[in-house]
């Protein structure tokens, strides 16, 4: 299956912000996504989550204390 087209952007931020620091799924989609896409932001947030899952990432907390997902070789 094919990963979300966010799943690198996503990751690498989290990654530079730091364990703790980083964006939940839900606040990178409404900072990323423009136009009609916001409408979609649903399917593209659980696309997201299964890419994470996929590819092994790391449930953490988010800089607000939710759940932010960082890459496993961090």
């Amino acid at each position: 299956m094919k990963n979300s087209q966010y799943l690198e952007s996503y990751l690498q931020g989290n990654a530079e912000r730091g364990q703790g620091k980083g964006l939940t799924i839900g606040s990178f989609l409404a900072y990323t996504l423009r136009g009609k896409a916001k409408n979609y932001s649903g399917k593209y947030a659980r696309a997201l989550e299964a890419g994470c899952a996929r590819v092994g990432a790391i449930l953490g907390d988010s800089f607000a204390g939710r759940d932010a997902y960082y890459p496993k070789n961090q």
